[in-house]
């Protein structure tokens, strides 16, 4: 029988995905060491971050609107 199933992407897959440098979610965890840390925390961490090149990209819009009503304002 042909069953397909889908496959959960690992933290590291989605700290790639999101612009993070690897294992930067793979931090200390209830006073145990880094490669102690389960793989929870680190899937709750993703999902409450925002992926790196999206909030790049939203500083350098906000930062173009300031330059251009500061010019507005200094003429």
């Amino acid at each position: 029988a042909n069953t397909m199933t889908v496959r959960r992407l690992t933290a590291t897959e989605c700290e790639f995905l999101q612009g993070f440098p690897r294992n930067y979610t793979l931090i200390p965890w209830r006073k145990k060491a880094a490669a102690d840390c389960p793989d929870g925390p680190r899937y709750k961490a993703l999902g409450n971050s925002m992926a790196v090149n999206c909030m790049a990209w939203i500083g350098a819009r906000i930062a173009a609107v300031d330059a251009q009503m500061n010019e507005r304002n200094e003429t």
